[in-house]
């Protein structure tokens, strides 16, 4: 493949496995799947290192999900471009069905190439770390006033005052 001005990835990204396709920038570029890739860090790295030999400007773009977002926050130490999109914001059939992580990767490639993709805001590690204190203040206060209920209805149903 001759070398590409820019070079759009697609991540489908799973605990597991991350599925990745790209595309290259010219309008009549084929995308490629290159299926399931491990989620570690240096998995990712050795792919960005192979893609680099085809085109020094890389955007990848991936959904945002419960794996987080260390993957966003690594790859601009890269110098690489990477975007993350809410899933509600993809364009979408009506009356679409489930599809494959494959077909997935693959339009997030081309949608990301076409310019049809608009990033959602990535917070800060202290937002976040913020954010998961909040969540597990709340969550324990609720395990507590679960607990104090039933403590009080254990009480009543033994008659003691």
């Amino acid at each position: 493949m001759p070398q590409s001005r820019t070079l759009y990835i697609g991540m489908e990204v799973h605990t597991e496995a991350i599925t990745i396709a790209y595309v290259a920038q010219e309008p009549h570029a084929a995308v490629v799947s290159l299926g399931a890739l491990g989620t570690r860090q240096c998995d990712i790295d050795h792919f960005i290192r192979k893609r680099q030999a085809q085109s020094q400007h890389l955007v990848s773009v991936s959904e945002a999900g419960p794996c987080g977002y260390w993957r966003y926050r690594s790859l601009p130490q890269t110098g690489q471009v990477c975007w993350v999109m809410a899933p509600s914001l993809l364009p979408k059939k009506a009356g679409g069905r489930v599809t494959p992580t494959r077909r997935d990767a693959i339009k997030l490639a081309h949608l990301m190439r076409s310019g049809d993709l608009t990033p959602v805001h990535v917070p800060r590690v202290e937002d976040a770390a913020i954010r998961d204190l909040c969540r597990a203040r709340e969550d324990a206060l609720c395990v507590l006033k679960a607990a104090t209920c039933r403590r009080k209805a254990f009480l009543l149903r033994q008659d003691i005052r």
